[in-house]
C-alpha cells in the first residue's frame, strides 16, 4: 500500500512538471511573437509616418510650385488669366500648412529641416503675393528684375526640400529593411512554433500513455488492497460480532446480577431486620443495654446495606434499563422534582430558581432522576446557619471537545447552583466516583453514589457534566447536553436490559 502511494504521488509530481515546462515553453514562444509582431506593427507604422511626411511636403511643394510658375507667368505676359494657377494653390496653401506642421518625422535633424521648410514656404509664398500684388499696383519696377528675383529666392527652398526628401528617402529604405528582417524573424518563430509544438505534443502524447499506463496500475493494486481490505473488514466484522455477543452476554450477567441485588440479597437483609425488630420487641426486658446497642448496630447495618443495594441497582440501571429517547419538556421534569422534594424544601427554608427550560431529547426518568440528585444534595449540604439557596440557570454553549465535528446539534448548559458548604475543588473529579464520600455517614447520610449516576446519565444523553466549588461559597454543577442527544446514542443501547 505505500509502495502504491509513492508511486501515484510520483507520477502525479512528474506529469505536474512536465505540464509546468509545456505551459512555459508555451509562454515563452508567445512572448516572442508578440514582440515580434509588435516590431512589425512599430515598423509599418514608421513606414506609413514616412509616406505622410513626404506626401505632406511634396504637396506644399507642389503649391509653390504652382504659385511659382503662375508669378513667373504673369510676370512675363502681364496677363490676368496666367494667375489661375496662383488662385488654385492660394485655396490650398492654408491645408497644405496645416498638415506640413502636423507631421512629425522620426527624425529630430530632419523635422529641423521640416520645420524651416515650412517657415521658408510661408515666407516664400508670402513673397510671390507680394510681387504678384506689386506689379498689378506699381509698374516702375520692371517685371524681368522681379523674375530675377524670383529665380534667385527659389534655391535655398530646393535645397531644403530636396534634403528633406533624401533623408526622408534613406529612412523609408531604412524601414524597409527592418521590416524585412522581421518578417524573416516572424517566419523563423513560425517554424520554431511549429516544430516546439510538436516536440510539446509528442511529450505530452507520451505522458499520456505513461499515465494511463500508471492508472491501470494503479487500478490493480487498489483492487488488490480493496480486496486485501475487504478480508481484513471480514475479519474484524467477525470479531466485532463476537465480542457484541461477549457484550450481550455480559449484560445478561449484569442484568441477572441487578435482579439478585433486587431481589434475593434483599430479602435476607428484610429478614434481619424483620428478626432484630422482634428480637428489640418481645425480648427488650431479656437484653441489657450492651446487647440492645448490639441490635441497633446491626438494624442500621442492615439499612445501609439494603440502600447500598438499591443505589448500585440504580447506577446499573441507567444504561442496562435506560428507556427510548423521546422529546421531554424539562420544565415539566423540573416541577415534578419540586414536588417530590416539597418536604425538604419547606424543612429547610430554601428558596429554588428556576429558568426556562428547552424541550430536548432524552430518557425522561433518567433526567428526573437526574435533577433529583442534585437538588437533593444541595439541600442535604447545606450550612447550618443560612437557608439554601439555589438557582438552575440556562444558557447557550459549544459542543464538548470529545464529540465529532461532522454531527450537529444545538447545545445548551444547565447550571446547578447552591450557597451551601462546598469542597476543595481538587476533588472535582473524586465526587463523581462510586462510594466516594468527602464526608462522614455520620454527618451527611448516603452511599456516595448518587453523583456517579449523575454522570452516567449525563453520559448517555451524550453531554458532559463538571462541578465547581469553593469550601464555604457553595457548588455549581454544569451540564452540557444536546438539544437532539440521539445523534449521539446508539438507539440498541438504550433496550439493552429491556
Amino acid at each position: 500500500m505505500k509502495a502504491f502511494f509513492e508511486r501515484a504521488i510520483h507520477s502525479i509530481g512528474f506529469a505536474w512538471c512536465a505540464f509546468v515546462i509545456i505551459v512555459l515553453g508555451i509562454c515563452s514562444i508567445t512572448f516572442v511573437g508578440l514582440q515580434n509582431t509588435q516590431s512589425i506593427a512599430q515598423i509599418q507604422q514608421s513606414f506609413q509616418n514616412t509616406s505622410k511626411v513626404m506626401l505632406a511636403i511634396d504637396r506644399l511643394h507642389i503649391d509653390l510650385l504652382n504659385a511659382e510658375s503662375s508669378q513667373r507667368a504673369y510676370l512675363i505676359t502681364l496677363q490676368e488669366d496666367d494667375l489661375a494657377p496662383y488662385k488654385k494653390a492660394l485655396d490650398q496653401f492654408s491645408e497644405s500648412i496645416t498638415q506640413a506642421r502636423e507631421i512629425r518625422s522620426e527624425s529630430d535633424i530632419q523635422q529641423k529641416r521640416i520645420d524651416n521648410f515650412v517657415r521658408y514656404a510661408e515666407a516664400k509664398f508670402a513673397l510671390v503675393g507680394a510681387g504678384i500684388r506689386h506689379v498689378q499696383t506699381n509698374s516702375e519696377r520692371s517685371p524681368k528684375r522681379l523674375l530675377k528675383d524670383v529665380q534667385i529666392s527659389d534655391l535655398d527652398l530646393r535645397t531644403i526640400y530636396q534634403e528633406i526628401i533624401e533623408n526622408e528617402t534613406v529612412i523609408r529604405n531604412h524601414l524597409l529593411t527592418r521590416l524585412s528582417k522581421a518578417r524573416e524573424t516572424s517566419e523563423a518563430n513560425l517554424i520554431w512554433f511549429a516544430a516546439i509544438s510538436i516536440i510539446m505534443s509528442s511529450l505530452l502524447l507520451i505522458l499520456l500513455i505513461k499515465h494511463l499506463r500508471n492508472v491501470k496500475q494503479n487500478a490493480l493494486e487498489l483492487e488488490k488492497n480493496n480486496e486485501l481490505l475487504e478480508e481484513k473488514v471480514q475479519e474484524r466484522t467477525q470479531a466485532l460480532e463476537l465480542y457484541a455477543e461477549e457484550l450481550g452476554r455480559s449484560n445478561r450477567e449484569l442484568e441477572d446480577f441487578a435482579f439478585i441485588a433486587s431481589h434475593d440479597l434483599q430479602e435476607p437483609l428484610r429478614k434481619i431486620r424483620a428478626f432484630s425488630a422482634r428480637i428489640t420487641e418481645l425480648y427488650a426486658s431479656a437484653i441489657d443495654d450492651k446487647g440492645k446497642d448490639y441490635l441497633s448496630r446491626m438494624d442500621n447495618a442492615a439499612a445501609r446495606m439494603s440502600l447500598l443495594i438499591s443505589d448500585l441497582l440504580a447506577l446499573s440501571r441507567v444504561t442496562t434499563k435506560g428507556k427510548a429517547f423521546v422529546e421531554v419538556d424539562l420544565n415539566a421534569v423540573l416541577e415534578g422534582v419540586l414536588d417530590d422534594l416539597e418536604i425538604a424544601i419547606n424543612e429547610s427554608n430554601a428558596t429554588i430558581t428556576l429558568a426556562t427550560m428547552p424541550k430536548i431529547e432524552g430518557d425522561e426518568s433518567q433526567l428526573q432522576q437526574l435533577f433529583l440528585n442534585l437538588l437533593s444534595n444541595a439541600l442535604k449540604f447545606r450550612q447550618a446557619d443560612k437557608a439554601p439557596e439555589i438557582n438552575v440557570t440556562l444558557s447557550e454553549a459549544d459542543a464538548p471537545a470529545q464529540h465529532l465535528d461532522d454531527i450537529t446539534s444545538e447545545w445548551i448548559q444547565i447550571d446547578v447552583c447552591d450557597n451551601g458548604i462546598g469542597f476543595e475543588q481538587d476533588y472535582s473529579d473524586k465526587i463523581f466516583t462510586p462510594f466516594q464520600r468527602l464526608h462522614s455517614r455520620t454527618a451527611y447520610k448516603g452511599t456516595g453514589i448518587g453523583l456517579s449516576v449523575c454522570r452516567r446519565i449525563v453520559e448517555r444523553h451524550g453531554g458532559q457534566i463538571t462541578a465547581h466549588s469553593e469550601v464555604g461559597q457553595g457548588t455549581t454543577f454544569s451540564m452540557i447536553l444536546p438539544i437532539a442527544a440521539s445523534s449521539f446514542h446508539l438507539e440498541e443501547n438504550s433496550h439493552a436490559g429491556s
